[in-house]
């Protein structure tokens, strides 16, 4: 099976906010050992970014049901792509909110503000780039914490 990886945004419920995040977050990481999914979730300002990376069709199966969660809409892709290794190989699914004050964080809030604000003028690196998740995956390594 190819490894493979998609990138998608969202706009976030609005009842959908960091407690029910976390509580999700629990499930889908058991979900996603299992499937050998990994990858990660930002949250920013009620928009939702996730990178999946696994076996194709696993990937492709768990956007799909994705895309029917009502606890957000607009759910848009942004890239997929066959890798040659994993990003995120250590973490089920990482998870950041960038509301929280984080000064690891801040150039990270700057390049998904960016992004979310202006997709066609964001800075680069941007999220359908691989440079901007090794840089997510930089920032919260650093961070101390895999949240």
């Amino acid at each position: 099976m190819p490894l493979f990886c998609l990138v998608y945004k969202s706009k976030a419920h609005p009842d959908f906010g960091l407690f029910q995040v976390r509580e999700l977050l629990q499930k889908i990481r058991n979900e996603n050992r299992k499937a050998q999914i990994t990858g990660c979730l930002l949250l920013y300002d009620g928009q939702i970014l996730q990178y999946l990376e696994g076996a194709q069709e696993r990937v492709v199966a768990l956007f799909e049901k994705i895309n029917k969660d009502t606890r957000h809409s607009e759910v848009t892709l942004l890239s997929q792509a066959i890798l040659g290794e994993r990003e995120f190989k250590e973490w089920p699914m990482a998870f950041e909110s960038l509301r929280i004050e984080n000064s690891h964080l801040q150039y990270l809030k700057i390049l998904v503000g960016s992004f979310f604000e202006n997709n066609e003028t964001s800075l680069a690196p941007n999220p359908t780039s691989r440079h901007f998740w090794r840089a997510v995956k930089l920032l919260i390594s650093t961070k101390g914490v895999r949240s």
